[in-house]
């Protein structure tokens, strides 16, 4: 159920708990207990404590004396600056791609922008394999402009800033609209890479991230807000 191909290379154990803190299986504010993770991932203490270390280094995780293990929560702000990050890195990525990428390279992105059009008209047996499919093939055309932009600290700086789980959670609400709108972005950005123009590549990209921005963060909102009137008019 939860394996990916991360899984089967380097460190099984931490990409597996690096991505349930990812996907919500551990929400923000769980305690993260060795003992049991050694139990459920049906290994020793010591490759969690090694995974815990790791993800804790990348900030999915705090770790607190007499407490252990505790999944971070993310603020408002924090997703905020997270997406100015994103579009700063990701839109420089961009940019320098379109000097360096290689033809299987372009090939590859039209294979997976073509996939990501194709579930407009597809239809999942269940909301998760649809997430699971938008999210995997997402960050797979992400990540080959990132690779073609031929910077490898580029490319470390991103894995920390783009895996926030509430970035995962926002495909669950992605309707058919938004869907459309990215992939029409993924198109734009590919279309200035063929042309080798880094500006539009960057710009477009750029414009891209602030869109999900803005589509997660009213999302949140109108939950937050929809929460508070329901506390409301609970009070007599």
């Amino acid at each position: 159920m939860f394996t990916t191909r991360d899984e089967h290379s380097g460190d099984p154990v931490y990409h597996k708990l690096r991505r349930l803190i990812i996907e919500g299986y551990y929400p923000p504010e769980t305690r993260l207990v060795e003992e049991k993770l050694a139990h459920d991932f049906g290994v020793s203490r010591t490759p969690i404590r090694q995974a815990l270390a790791r993800v804790a280094a990348e900030g999915l995780i705090h770790t607190y004396p007499n407490r252990g293990a505790v999944v971070c929560s993310f603020t408002r702000k924090d997703l905020i600056q997270t997406f100015d990050l994103r579009a700063v890195l990701e839109g420089y990525a961009a940019q320098q791609a379109a000097q360096h990428i290689d033809q299987q390279q372009l090939e590859r992105l039209e294979q997976l922008a073509g996939l990501l059009e194709a579930t407009e008209e597809r239809t999942f047996d269940s909301r998760e394999e649809t997430v699971h499919f938008l999210v995997e093939h997402n960050q797979h055309f992400h990540s080959i402009i990132v690779s073609a932009s031929q910077n490898r600290r580029l490319s470390n700086m991103l894995t920390v800033v783009v895996d926030v789980p509430m970035q995962f959670r926002s495909f669950y609400w992605y309707t058919d609209d938004e869907r459309r709108v990215s992939n029409f972005f993924h198109r734009s950005i590919l279309s200035a890479l063929h042309r080798r123009d880094g500006e539009r590549a960057r710009a477009m990209m750029q414009e891209h991230i602030y869109r999900g921005r803005d589509f997660l963060l009213q999302r949140i909102d109108t939950i937050n807000t929809t929460a508070s009137a329901q506390v409301s008019q609970e009070i007599p």
